[in-house]
């Protein structure tokens, strides 16, 4: 005989009232914010512009300080790279404004350098004394902006909602160049007067001395930070030991204003742009010139050098920024597009 089946007794399937039970369902619990905000009272409101009418003030409309978040793909790309399948993917981004928020910082998009333009203006800022600005740099942390005006001062300003945070009467003639310590410990600025400052990154100032008699144009630091190069309109560079704040050599070979100088980002190796249309690269360490290029028609303003230290940027008063490998020494790049001097 055929053996009859087995039957297991299976789940009880649940009744309709039970269905409509837990479709019913609602939570009970952490339905409220633990400390609301307090709701805005349009009496007040109404008082503060009547106020502000009576003391003969235009009546501005409050509205919440705008904010951008410049590191905010940073934690979703960390997030991707552990969870990704392989080391070189990337999701596709689709070219819609919806889908800005799934934008990547640009060093995840290798292979399209176009992420890395910046096309979209984002604030304007002003200072309470309206002067020219001559430098701007990002403290070491990336949350704040310094810049230092022809007023002499150094102002401070938040980088996520542009509002001031402090200002400080930093030289007694205007600022023309600063720079942070690769390690981010220090702040060394010059000035229209040649004279020379440390500051910590509190703004404490710490020391000051006449580094050069005419205005002191460039500023940069060694790879150890043991000494920095400084570029003045008197037509010399100095170099200094940062911690004994005294000069340990003078470069001499320009023929007119030095307008910037930069040190190789790993090497023994200066790179500097004058007023006499060169770029001159020295030997810190005798203090001889290495090399000279002359293909800008006009003043050498900047210098850069790229991060592994084989290129070099040089942008002029000629309207051209002009790109060279020093392996070479040959002219690499010759980008225009500018229609004014900078």
């Amino acid at each position: 005989m055929a053996a009859l089946p087995v039957l297991l007794p299976s789940k009880a399937l649940p009744s309709s009232s039970e269905e409509d039970a837990r479709l019913a369902w609602k939570p009970q619990r952490n339905l409220e914010i633990p400390n609301p905000p307090p709701p805005e009272d349009p009496k007040a409101i109404e008082m503060d512009m009547a106020r502000q009418l009576a003391d003969g003030k235009p009546v501005k409309k409050v509205r919440p300080r705008r904010t951008v978040d410049y590191g905010g793909g940073l934690g979703r790309w960390a997030l991707l790279r552990k969870l990704r399948p392989n080391a070189t993917y990337v999701p596709y981004l689709r070219p819609a404004p919806p889908f800005i928020i799934d934008l990547l910082p640009p060093k995840a998009y290798p292979d399209n350098p176009s992420t890395s333009l910046c096309t979209k203006f984002i604030h304007t800022s002003t200072n309470k004394i309206r002067c020219p600005v001559n430098c701007v740099v990002w403290t070491p942390e990336a949350r704040r902006i310094l810049t230092g005006s022809t007023s002499g001062e150094f102002t401070l300003w938040n980088g996520l909602t542009f509002n001031f945070e402090t200002i400080l009467q930093a030289h007694d003639s205007a600022v023309r160049t600063m720079k942070f310590t690769n390690s981010g410990a220090f702040l060394a600025s010059a000035d229209q007067s040649g004279v020379i400052k440390y500051f910590q990154p509190n703004m404490n100032n710490l020391t000051a001395w006449q580094g050069h008699r005419e205005a002191i144009r460039g500023l940069s630091f060694s790879p150890d930070d043991n000494r920095f190069a400084t570029a003045s309109d008197d037509s010399t560079i100095r170099l200094w030991s940062f911690e004994e704040q005294r000069s340990e050599r003078t470069l001499t070979g320009h023929g007119w204003d030095v307008k910037c100088v930069e040190w190789h980002p790993t090497k023994g190796l200066l790179v500097s742009g004058s007023k006499d249309n060169m770029i001159k690269f020295w030997d810190p360490r005798t203090g001889t010139v290495l090399s000279t290029l002359h293909y800008h028609k006009n003043t050498v303003q900047a210098l850069a050098w790229s991060p592994n230290g084989n290129l070099v940027a040089s942008a002029s008063r000629d309207q051209t920024v002009r790109v060279f490998d020093i392996r070479a020494m040959k002219e690499l790049r010759l980008l225009k597009g500018h229609k004014k001097e900078p």
